[in-house]
C-alpha cells in the first residue's frame, strides 16, 4: 500500500509493506537526492561501503549518485517515508553544509516523519504541497544540526578507490588505473573491492556513470553531449546501455 504527494521540489510517498525477503533493494544509486524515514521496521543501509542502521523513525539523507543497498532485518510490517529531490531543492545556505558532510548519519526525526506521513494518507494534495515542503525544509535543518555520529569511518581502501572513481566519472575509467592507485594488482583489486561492495568495479562505475549522465540529461543537457561527458565515443552503444539500465530513452526528456 502506498500514498504519494508532490510539490514544486519534492516527491514524497508513504509505503507500507509485509517484508518476507532480506534485501529489499539490491545496490543501486540514482541522480537525486534521496531522504528515507522508517515508520516502522529496522533496515540496514550499506552506502558507499559504510553500513547504517535505521530503526523506527529515524532518517537518513542519500545524496546524488551514492551507491547504496538496503536490507531488512525483521520480517514483519515495514513502513517507511521516502522522498526524492533535486539540490536545487535545498536551500541555498545549506547545499554548502550537505556538500560537505556528504551521507547523514540517522538522526532521530520522528514528529515531522509522522506528518509527512498522514499528509500523504491525506486525499488532497493540492491543498497539502505547501505545508509537505515546509516541513522537508524543516527536516533538511535538523538533519544538518544533528551530532549524532555512531558509525564508523569508511573503509580506507574503499574511501581511496570511490574518492578516485567519483573525480573522473567523467573519463574513462580503466581497472589498471584502479589498481596502480590502490597499490595492488589488477586481479587483487578486482576481487578485494567485490568482496567489499558486492558488486564488480566494472558494474559499480557503469551504474554511477549512467546516473549522472541521467542527472545531466535531466538538466538539459543533450543525450550527445552527455555521452561523451561520461566517456562514451559512440552514442548508439551510450543509447543502448542508458536505455537497459535507467528504463527509458535519453531522448525522452
Amino acid at each position: 500500500m502506498g500514498y504519494r504527494i508532490y510539490t514544486n521540489d519534492f516527491v514524497i510517498e508513504y509505503n507500507e509493506e509485509i517484508i518476507d525477503r532480506s534485501v529489499l533493494w539490491e545496490s543501486h544509486c540514482h541522480a537525486l537526492f534521496e531522504m528515507i524515514a522508517v515508520v516502522e521496521g529496522d533496515v540496514d543501509i550499506m552506502l558507499e561501503g559504510t553500513g547504517y542502521r535505521l530503526k523506527e523513525n529515524q532518517v537518513i539523507i542519500i545524496p546524488p549518485l551514492c551507491y547504496h543497498s538496503i536490507t531488512v532485518n525483521e520480517s514483519r510490517a515495514y513502513k517507511r517515508v521516502t522522498v526524492l529531490f533535486d539540490g536545487d531543492a535545498i536551500p541555498e545556505v545549506l547545499r554548502k553544509e550537505l556538500a560537505k558532510r556528504g551521507a547523514q548519519t540517522p538522526v532521530l526525526l520522528s514528529a515531522k516523519v509522522d506528518k509527512l506521513k498522514r499528509i500523504c494518507e491525506e486525499d488532497r494534495p493540492e491543498f497539502f504541497a505547501p505545508l509537505a515542503h515546509s516541513l522537508m525544509i524543516q527536516l533538511l535543518y535538523d538533519a544538518l544540526q544533528s551530532s549524532r555520529n555512531n558509525v564508523g569511518e569508511m573503509d580506507e581502501f574503499l574511501q581511496r578507490v570511490i574518492v578516485y572513481i567519483d573525480a573522473h566519472l567523467r573519463e574513462k575509467i580503466l581497472l589498471d588505473d584502479l589498481a596502480r592507485h590502490t597499490s595492488r594488482s589488477k586481479s587483487s583489486f578486482c576481487h578485494l573491492f567485490e568482496e567489499k561492495m558486492n558488486i564488480s568495479p566494472k558494474q559499480y562505475i557503469l551504474q554511477k556513470k549512467l546516473a549522472l549522465a541521467d542527472k545531466l540529461i535531466g538538466e538539459g543537457v543533450p543525450p550527445t553531449v552527455v555521452a561523451m561527458q561520461i566517456g562514451y565515443d559512440n552514442y548508439s552503444n551510450f543509447y543502448r546501455v542508458y536505455k537497459k539500465h535507467i528504463g527509458k530513452s535519453p531522448n525522452s526528456y
